[in-house]
């Protein structure tokens, strides 16, 4: 998903020219028309990191750095980069509270993957946010496969949604 800048209609040849001259920098795009340049992936900005005792060896330690992104105004993208050196795989749940603290606003959002040795991402479904400086819960759920083993842990921090 990209932005189109809704106040400024160029013409094509103008939008070519435009692109040539100045790469990486903002351009638009008439109605209805093919975005031959669009704008790059959000930004993933640092959220927390969670660190974990692993459920299939509790003398492990595993860890989830979470980042945030905005893919459009009033919106947010939670994203678990989960490192793991577990010998054997585990379920994990990753997931989210958030609250709004300029609207009011709140909500939640979960996923869930199955971690083996290595790097796993887990990425939330978008959240409606609204714009403004939200607070948030983010916690990984993990349960061994005996399903008796289980380790919970969260962080929690504030972030600014344009």
């Amino acid at each position: 998903m990209h932005r189109k800048l809704s106040r400024l209609i160029v013409t094509p040849l103008v939008t070519v020219a435009a692109a040539s001259l100045s790469v990486g920098v903002a351009h638009a795009v008439p109605w209805n028309s093919v975005d031959l340049f669009p704008p790059k992936d959000p930004v993933e900005t640092p959220f927390c990191s969670i660190d974990y005792v692993d459920p299939n060896d509790f003398g492990r330690f595993d860890s989830s750095d979470v980042t945030v992104s905005s893919p459009a105004p009033g919106q947010v993208i939670f994203t678990f980069h989960t490192h793991s050196q577990s010998a054997a795989p585990y379920t994990q749940r990753a997931h989210v509270v958030w609250a709004n603290l300029d609207t009011g606003f709140s909500g939640v959002g979960e996923a869930t993957a199955r971690i083996d040795a290595g790097d796993t991402i887990i990425e939330l479904p978008v959240q409606n946010t609204e714009p403004g400086r939200i607070t948030a819960v983010t916690g990984v759920t993990n349960t061994a496969d005996n399903g008796q083993n289980v380790t919970y842990y969260d962080c929690s921090t504030e972030y600014t949604v344009p």
